[in-house]
């Protein structure tokens, strides 16, 4: 048997009825909706009906509700409403003083028909010609601009006329009593008088930007103060009072220098030099030396330099130079006396007085002392006992008998000059400034000199016996010979040539140096009887071996043409030889000087060149004279050389 199965709910007819009831619903439910629609859109559309010449509800002014006027009205009542225009007045402040401003100050006022108009224009834009979307859109923005009006409200922004010129006016006016320049500091002199100016800062008002702050303040409404935007100079140099302190405190008053140290002469007053303050003033110098950060520093100095030719000068007059002892030795107990007192020098220290001239002129006290370095003499008589003198080191001895009375006195009186000479270790002695100046003052007399081609009378004749004397010493004792000339021709008075040596002071000199570690007492002999003068050096002899040879001679020349030179002052017929005929030569001689062990300490030549002498015979004028010969007939004037 067949079995019928039946899904639960209802039946078919059921459910048609069922829906059909739903569509009723909706479609009721739809027609409502947009009944509701419809009136709504009509109220709008009613609504704009009604305001067509006239503000739509809602818009308003600055509080004052325009909603139902029309565009006249709402201009009227703006003007009365606004008369006078309310914006707050704005208070302009600088330091301690301040102005209030009103809009109309500031050439500020209410445009009533702008605001009146722009809210007239709520939702009321120009529909657009052309595509109809376009033109659905913006009538939407305006049903929608009138609704929002009516619904919450429409505000518009009241609109200003601003005529600015009478704000720059008023600011120029303001920039005139506030503007300043910044003022530089500075130190002027004049001569001594001492000038300064302080800096002042610079302020300028900047008038665009307290123009912008003065007209937002304005339209903002708010009543608010607003600071006047100045801008400050700051002067570049600004402070120059250390400059000032340093120049016054140079031209405080003249500095005084007093020279003095304890070798000075108790019994005077120490020397002073004073230095005005006009000279000081013109050691002052003002710069103007630019920073890193801009800005610029004054610079004061003071330069001693042009001051130091004075001081030089100060230097001369308080100069003394030291004074070398002369001492005697006596080989029998080899005691050192005292034959001329050492004496203490003294020097001022240019440079360091420059140093204590700066120094006073910047101290209070204005006083400083000259620096005076004492200066020791290399011979001291005070250290006798550290000088190593102690025996017999060279000797050199000459023959001069047969000499002149005259020859002989000068041979005395250059010996005795360069007798007791103390020679330091190291230092080079020299026989001029032993003898120092050969004439009539210092005691010498006219003898037989060499003068250019023959021999003459001069001043001093005999010296050469003494420095030659002085040179066999050093160079038999083995001491460096630093200068040495041998005469024009050989002198008979030197006995073999080669071992002579002639001066002429200043120019023509004979040294030699003190190569021992000790001191040499230079001693003078002049035997009158036998015609012979000695030097004997004492020291302490040294370690070394001389050995001398010579001399060798190298070539000789023989004499010239004999010589007849006319003489006023003889008769004729008279002739009188001066002169004798002598070889020329050259020759040599060799020292060789050898150490305690042997070892060579120094090999030399010593070489000389002597001119060929002619006979020289003086004559009356009209003698006759031999064939041959050089004659030289009488001159108008004769030169000695």
């Amino acid at each position: 048997m067949a079995t019928t199965h039946h899904t639960p709910g209802a039946s078919a007819p059921d459910r048609s009825k069922l829906s059909l009831l739903l569509r009723t619903l909706l479609l009721v439910l739809v027609a409502g909706v947009w009944l509701v629609a419809i009136a709504m859109v009509g109220g709008i559309i009613g609504s704009r009906l009604m305001y067509e010449n006239s503000i739509y509800p809602g818009a308003s002014v600055r509080g004052i509700d325009l909603s139902g006027l029309s565009l006249q009205e709402s201009i009227d009542r703006l003007q009365i409403e606004f008369d006078p225009y309310p914006l707050a007045p704005v208070t302009v402040a600088h330091g301690d003083q301040s102005w209030t401003l009103t809009a109309e100050d500031l050439g500020v006022d209410f445009d009533a028909y702008s605001a009146a108009r722009a809210a007239y224009d709520v939702g009321r834009q120009p529909i657009p010609v052309g595509d109809i979307m376009t033109q659905v859109s913006q009538i939407q923005t305006n049903l929608q601009d009138t609704l929002s009006a009516y619904q919450s409200g429409h505000e518009v922004l009241a609109l200003e006329t601003v005529d600015k010129s009478a704000g720059l006016d008023w600011l120029r006016e303001r920039a005139y009593e506030i503007d300043s320049p910044a003022i530089e500091a500075a130190l002027r002199m004049d001569g001594t008088e001492i000038m300064s100016t302080e800096s002042q800062t610079g302020y300028s008002l900047d008038i665009d930007a307290s123009h912008r702050a003065i007209y937002e303040a304005l339209l903002a409404n708010q009543g608010e103060r607003v600071e006047l935007i100045i801008n400050e100079r700051k002067p570049l140099l600004s402070d120059v009072s250390q400059a000032e302190v340093f120049v016054r405190q140079v031209l405080n008053g003249p500095i005084t220098l007093t020279a003095s140290d304890s070798d000075l002469d108790t019994q005077s007053p120490a020397p002073a030099y004073t230095i005005p303050v006009g000279d000081l003033a013109s050691l002052l110098t003002l710069d103007i030396v630019p920073q890193l950060d801009g800005s610029k520093e004054l610079m004061a100095s003071l330069d001693v330099q042009p001051l130091r030719e004075q001081v030089q000068l100060w230097a001369l007059e308080l100069a003394r130079e030291p004074r070398e002892a002369r001492l005697d030795f006596d080989p029998s107990n080899g005691e050192i006396s005292v034959v001329t007192p050492s004496q203490i020098g003294r020097m001022l220290d240019i440079d360091a007085s420059m140093e204590a001239i700066r120094s006073a002129a910047l101290s209070s006290s204005r006083e400083a002392e000259l620096p005076l370095r004492l200066v020791e003499p290399s011979i001291n008589m005070h250290k006798i006992d550290e000088m190593g003198v102690v025996e017999l080191v060279a000797k050199g001895t000459t023959d001069f008998a047969g000499s002149s009375a005259d020859r002989i006195h000068n041979i005395k009186t250059a010996a005795a000059a360069v007798d007791n000479t103390v020679v330091p270790p190291g230092e080079v002695f020299s026989f001029n400034a032993a003898i120092g100046d050969v004439d009539a003052e210092h005691g010498y007399k006219d003898s037989l000199i060499i003068w250019g081609d023959r021999t003459a009378v001069g001043i001093g004749g005999g010296v050469c016996q003494v420095s030659t004397t002085a040179f066999r010493a050093a160079f038999y004792g083995g001491f460096p010979i630093e200068e040495r000339w041998n005469h024009g021709y050989v002198v008979g008075w030197y006995g073999k040539p080669g071992l002579d040596a002639t001066i002429y002071t200043p120019d023509v000199d004979f040294k030699f140096r003190n190569t021992t570690d000790n001191f040499l007492i230079i001693k003078s002999e002049v035997n009158d009887v036998k015609g012979k003068l000695t030097f004997n050096f004492y020291g302490t002899k040294p370690d070394w071996n001389v050995q001398v040879v010579g001399p060798e001679v190298i070539a000789e020349k023989r004499a010239g043409t004999p010589v007849y030179q006319e003489d006023a002052n003889l008769t004729i017929g008279q002739v009188q030889q001066v002169e004798w005929a002598k070889k020329g030569v050259d020759v040599q001689w060799n020292r060789l000087v050898k150490g305690a062990n042997g070892e060579i300490i120094s090999d030399e030549t010593l070489e000389s060149s002597y001119t060929p002498w002619p006979a020289y015979y003086l004559v009356g004028p009209g003698t006759a004279v031999p064939s041959g010969v050089d004659f030289r007939p009488l001159r108008d004037s004769q030169s000695g050389g």
